[in-house]
């Protein structure tokens, strides 16, 4: 159970550096302000990653589990 909370973190991340890269988007085409979205986009990009990472930590620890519980159910 405990890598769900990891997917559900690293989901959070990942919709939450979208929006980031939207609102900088916007702010770049409606308001023009191009200097004010490239700190923006830099954080975006660092929050879409990092969340990309936590779930790929999540896949890992899912089959790691996996893999341990067929292993004992073989007896090795």
């Amino acid at each position: 159970m405990r890598y769900w909370w990891r997917e559900l973190g690293g989901w959070l991340l990942v919709v939450l550096g979208v929006v980031m890269f939207v609102w900088a988007g916007l702010l770049m085409t409606f308001d023009y302000r191009v200097i004010e979205s490239g700190p923006l986009t830099l954080a975006g990009i660092f929050v879409f990653r990092g969340g990309i990472h936590l779930l790929k930590v999540a896949v890992a620890a899912r089959i790691c589990s996996e893999a341990a519980a067929e292993l004992a159910k073989r007896g090795e």
